[in-house]
């Protein structure tokens, strides 16, 4: 069974959030989608996925 993983960090890049998914899973987080909407992908390795927050300015 393969899996997605989701990792997001704050602007100071501490890891704030984690969460991981099998493929055949569909998504129903409420945080992992307004993280999403929140942030920017800095890195895709393999099946982890790592996300920044933006910053507010």
């Amino acid at each position: 069974m393969n899996s997605l993983s989701y990792r997001f960090y704050d602007e100071k890049l501490d890891l704030m959030y984690e969460a991981s998914y099998s493929t055949n899973q569909e998504k129903s987080d409420r945080r992992l989608t307004e993280l999403l909407q929140r942030s920017k992908l800095f890195l895709n390795v393999g099946n982890i996925s790592c996300y920044r927050i933006e910053p507010k300015f």
